[in-house]
């Protein structure tokens, strides 16, 4: 547009000059004299005007404009020459004229080359800076993509990090599902399930965004993890034809889409992670990996903690009968014999020996003592209530620790406890042993208030009931 009117101001120039020339040259070629002929100043005044609108019309309107201005041109120049009787002028006139118009015939077509040139090269630059620009564009969305697996894998060092600081198993349970949750980054549920290595089935032992779970043993599609050792990904559980219809559309009022993976040790499978949307295809296979590598650092982690309260159950239980240690038996008696001394309570100790336990070993062999150190352990474990503390206290003795029960309260558990092991038989080699036991008490605060005192008392009551002839509760 700005070119077109650049041209239509240089053809209205050309025009215009034109006229004006051949009116100025008109009224000069009546004053000129014809013997004296045309001055030299007027010549090549007339030669540059017509020439400048001779190039003028070629620039302006190319050959359409430049042809026909260049001819108006001599004509009017050989009117002129024939009038002031110079006729030599119209051949320099002409001439002129002819290169004048050649010189702009060659620059229009160098500058339409020029310009298709630059249009072309214009053309291909534009293609070039779209091609970079789409490029660009692209580079971009992947540099973000890379950018957000980066803050994503980066956050997997933290996960490993923040379970290497805690060894107590429920901590480390919450911590892979609070470290899941942050790691995937889209709504849903996340569930850990165990495997209860008794019983060999999943058990639900932490969860989040859960207000109820119907399956807290798992669901088929938990099972099939466990049984595959494989992880798994569902877009639809609708377009899933790898389960039956019916356990679909139950699960379908929970969610629609899943990952979960199995957490495994030592070869072994001992946990699945999973987590689940109720929108459809929400999660990825990036989001997949990242929960098989949650889960690897989830493993060793539980793995760590199982052996310690491993660790720590040895350190406080006897290996033989599971029953407390004497050491930690002592330290559970020092800190609640405090604790009644401040809260007025009350507190009762029993000390049991079995009877004749000697008798046991000599008759059936060393392996029926510990035979029935297991079932001495066993029955009383059953009948103590949740709280008390049952320990080994020497070779065949045991303690009970009774919490808030006095003298009288503690003999008639004592008594139970007695006719309970007496009236259930123990099988060895073949044969039936009515074991029995001797039992001394002691209470807090009416016998003493020092643990050493407590402690004697029990024991020489004991002895008491063995000199009374044996299977029976001293209280007294």
């Amino acid at each position: 547009m700005a070119l077109f009117r650049g041209r239509s101001f240089l053809g209205i120039l050309s025009i215009a000059l034109l006229v004006l020339t051949s009116y100025l040259l008109f009224q000069i070629s009546l004053k000129i004299d014809p013997k004296a002929g045309l001055q030299l100043n007027t010549y090549l005044s007339t030669l540059s005007f017509f020439n400048a609108v001779i190039l003028f019309g070629w620039v302006a309107f190319r050959e359409f404009g430049g042809i026909p201005i260049t001819a108006l041109a001599l004509v009017v120049s050989v009117w002129i020459s024939l009038k002031s009787g110079y006729y030599g002028a119209s051949s320099v006139f002409l001439l002129s004229f002819i290169a004048t118009a050649f010189v702009g015939y060659v620059y229009l077509n160098m500058k339409s080359k020029i310009v298709q040139l630059y249009l072309l090269k214009s053309e291909k630059l534009s293609e070039e800076i779209n091609v970079l620009s789409a490029n660009m564009a692209k580079d971009k969305i992947y540099v973000e993509s890379l950018e957000e697996k980066l803050e994503r894998y980066s956050s997997v060092k933290e996960v490993a990090e923040v379970l290497s600081t805690d060894l107590v198993l429920e901590n480390i349970n919450n911590l892979i599902i609070e470290k899941t949750a942050a790691t995937i980054k889209k709504s849903g549920r996340v569930l850990l399930f165990l495997v209860d290595a008794k019983k060999q089935e999943l058990v639900l032992s932490a969860s989040d965004g859960v207000s109820k779970v119907m399956a807290k043993k798992g669901d088929i599609f938990d099972h099939w993890v466990l049984r595959q050792r494989k992880s798994l990904v569902i877009e639809d559980i609708a377009k899933d034809f790898r389960f039956s219809a019916d356990n679909i559309e139950a699960a379908k009022e929970s969610f629609k889409s899943l990952i979960e993976t199995p957490i495994v040790s030592e070869n072994k499978v001992i946990g699945i992670l999973r987590v689940d949307s109720i929108n459809e295809a929400i999660y990825t296979h990036d989001d997949l990996r990242l929960l098989d590598i949650v889960a690897d650092l989830g493993g060793v982690a539980i793995q760590n903690a199982m052996l310690y309260s491993r660790t720590q159950e040895l350190a406080i239980k006897d290996g033989l009968t599971g029953l407390a240690v004497r050491r930690y038996f002592m330290e559970r008696f020092q800190e609640e014999l405090k604790r009644a001394a401040r809260k007025k309570g009350k507190l009762s100790l029993l000390i049991l020996d079995i009877d004749h336990f000697k008798d046991y070993n000599d008759k059936y062999g060393h392996t029926a003592g510990d035979l029935v150190l297991r079932h001495m352990a066993r029955n009383i474990s059953s009948k103590v209530r949740e709280g008390d503390i049952v320990a080994r206290y020497g070779g065949e003795e045991m303690a009970i620790l009774m919490i808030g029960l006095d003298k009288a309260k503690a003999s008639d558990e004592a008594e139970s406890i007695r006719e309970s092991i007496q009236d259930e038989p123990l099988t060895l080699r073949r044969h039936k042993a009515h074991v029995t036991v001797s039992i001394g008490v002691s209470s807090y605060p009416e016998d003493a208030i020092l643990e050493e005192e407590l402690i004697k008392i029990a024991d020489d009551r004991l002895y008491k009931a063995k000199a009374a002839g044996r299977n029976k509760v001293c209280a007294k």
